[in-house]
């Protein structure tokens, strides 16, 4: 297959691109370095399936001749960093509504038929229901970033009901693994690097989430793209569970060898504006087919922990 990837040099996309080449298919990937970090693609430049075009999604008319030869778009783009789109209010409008927007547009335009989609349990605001199942509402996001994520939602449903495009639509739980950007583990990390005899914790440390480890999200991804065949799927992609910041923290300390590390909580009842502090998705709807993920939240957190740690204190990107 001839696939476009979005947003490649970030934390999913380059651990998908490594996978699909090993599965011969053509990649064509496009990323601005808005988020992303060119060490983590440079292993693929040369090789012999792999073009890479540095431009911004939201140039429009540079973007689109790129999706002639596209069989499949997989748009990866998916921060979760909340706070950022709190103080400056149109970003996640712009790089995430807006620039799906354009990516919709061009699949239109190239005739284009296939779509995966990065989507968030950020969508879900503070659900009424927990676990969450996909078809559980009212949806009202308490963040910008899932509030435009679900208007991405909307669109490619607009577009696949007028112009005939199928779509995968994934809303991830906390996604943990090899070349993290950002997140609570990726940010206790640097703090612990910055000084091992102390970790300040936003809130009580009962905040919760389930985590998936970034290999269980990309295998679920691939199958059931392939074995889902409504014209518009959509999933919660996540393990059953949900795993505490302060046992991601105890992880950390763990992996780092460090024995007295002092946690210091500052007891707000939510940790910062726009975050959901417990999250548990129902995902009985990815079962029906497949027997599930190989790692627990709770696995999942060791592991990508242990890589995160890996990853900052001897690949050496944060200096």
């Amino acid at each position: 297959m001839k696939i476009l990837i979005t947003w490649w040099a970030w934390f999913v996309a380059s651990n998908m691109t490594k996978v699909l080449l090993q599965q011969w298919h053509s990649i064509l990937a496009i990323d601005n370095f808005l988020l992303g970090r060119r060490e983590y693609i440079q292993s693929y430049i040369d090789h012999a399936n792999y073009s890479f075009i540095e431009d911004d999604l939201l140039n429009f008319d540079n973007i689109l001749p790129y999706f002639q030869w596209i069989d499949l778009v997989l748009h990866l783009a998916a921060n979760s960093d909340i706070s950022k789109g709190a103080q400056v209010t149109d970003i996640d409008l712009k790089i995430w509504t807006i620039v799906t927007y354009n990516v919709l547009e061009c699949m239109r335009i190239s005739n284009v038929k296939q779509i995966i989609f990065a989507s968030t349990s950020a969508v879900y605001g503070v659900a009424k229901k927990v676990p969450t199942a996909e078809d559980d509402g009212p949806l009202f996001p308490i963040s910008l970033y899932g509030a435009s994520k679900l208007a991405c939602e909307w669109l490619i449903s607009s577009f696949w009901h007028n112009y005939d495009i199928q779509a995968w639509i994934f809303r991830f739980g906390n996604v943990i693994g090899r070349n993290s950007t950002h997140g609570a583990a990726f940010d206790f990390v640097h703090k612990l690097k910055k000084d091992p005899t102390q970790l300040l914790i936003l809130g009580d440390g009962k905040q919760a989430k389930p985590y998936i480890y970034v290999d269980d999200l990309i295998d679920w991804i691939l199958f059931w793209y392939e074995h889902a065949k409504d014209e518009l799927n959509y999933f919660n992609l996540t393990p059953e569970g949900k795993t505490s910041v302060t046992f991601i923290a105890e992880s950390i300390a763990k992996h780092i060898w460090l024995h007295d590390v002092h946690i210091i909580y500052t007891w707000w009842k939510q940790w910062r504006k726009g975050d959901v502090p417990q999250v548990e998705l129902d995902n009985n709807k990815l079962r029906q087919l497949w027997w599930g993920p190989k790692y627990t939240s709770e696995q999942a957190v060791v592991q990508g922990t242990k890589d995160i740690v890996d990853q900052i204190y001897h690949i050496g990107i944060l200096k």
